[in-house]
């Protein structure tokens, strides 16, 4: 096994637990669905989580080269899918029989949006802190913009702007994936 695989292998773990954590709690929601109140926000948030857990593990193919793998770099390399594991976690409550997803997503948005800020600096810093590579340039152009969308995410519960922000983050994350890592 060369050392990418290796690497791969945890990271791998990670985006698969929190991948787990959205498709086991969709499938409860459907399940629960006369007794719960779906909120087409929260819904497109856990979207935009799956989508940000399999852009991690997509983008992780560009390492493949890396010849020197440390352990402060798979610890920078494994914040981005972390947060997403926990926020895959948050956007879900305990029970899920008789939930009011409006609730809910504004009762964790602080706690979520505060361990995006965490997400998009770690998934952003590694590579550059870690290989050398540029901070400044196109591809983190959407993570600027979507951690200054979390950190208004996190300070103001305004309805209206969970309702724009989230939808452009979505069409950013999206964008992302899109321009600058669509084919391997």
């Amino acid at each position: 096994m060369d050392r990418f695989s290796f690497v791969m292998v945890l990271l791998s773990i990670i985006v698969g637990l929190g991948v787990t954590e959205l498709l086991t709690n969709v499938a409860r929601q459907i399940q629960n669905r006369a007794r719960s109140r779906f909120y087409w926000l929260h819904s497109l948030m856990v979207a935009l989580v799956f989508i940000a857990l399999l852009q991690q593990w997509w983008e992780a193919w560009d390492q493949r080269l890396v010849e020197t793998w440390s352990f402060p770099i798979l610890l920078l390399m494994l914040g981005g899918p972390i947060g997403l594991y926990i926020i895959s976690h948050l956007l879900f409550p305990d029970d899920a029989e008789g939930v009011d997803y409006d609730r809910h997503y504004f009762a964790n948005t602080r706690q979520t949006y505060l361990l995006g800020i965490a997400t998009v600096v770690f998934a952003t810093i590694y590579r550059p802190l870690s290989f050398g590579h540029g901070l400044v340039n196109m591809d983190n152009l959407s993570s600027a913009f979507i951690l200054a969308a979390f950190l208004a995410l996190a300070v103001w519960k305004t309805r209206m702007l969970h309702q724009i922000l989230v939808p452009l983050l979505f069409a950013a994350l999206v964008l992302d994936v899109l321009v600058f890592h669509f084919a391997l």
